[in-house]
């Protein structure tokens, strides 16, 4: 076991000062791994949880080469905001097609449903690099 990611300084990305998580395994691309994870923030209103990306050496993922700096999503929906943990969207599974570039991606919401969300696995990680810490 070892540490592959740590929590950021509040001044260089705010959503994952608190702690962070893993997700879903990650999936390899021709980039390297694509892993999504969750990252929290203590605010006034209590934890905030929001996913981000990162992409892994494909060689030795533990070697962090791209990690979002802003997030992928966050909870902004009733069903995220509302629930018996609230303002949480925590991401948990992912079916992807590498050759037809798609992906659906499954998240908790406020401990109580699952969403999924679809996205091109391309402009996730076009996304990641261009926004990276």
């Amino acid at each position: 076991h070892r540490s592959v990611m740590k929590i950021t300084k509040f001044e260089d990305s705010a959503w994952q000062c608190t702690k962070i998580g893993a997700g879903p395994a990650p999936i390899l691309t021709d980039e390297g791994w694509l892993l999504f994870y969750h990252g929290v923030i203590n605010t006034c209103n209590g934890f905030r949880y929001s996913m981000g990306a990162a992409i892994l050496d494909e060689n030795d993922p533990s070697i962090v080469k791209y990690r979002s700096k802003p997030y992928l999503m966050a909870p902004t929906e009733i069903y995220e905001q509302v629930g018996d943990v609230p303002n949480v969207l925590f991401p948990c599974g992912i079916l992807h097609n590498i050759a037809q570039d798609k992906l659906a991606l499954y998240y908790g919401g406020a401990d109580t449903v699952v969403g999924v969300a679809f996205g091109h696995i391309s402009e996730i990680i076009e996304f990641v690099k261009n926004n990276s810490l």
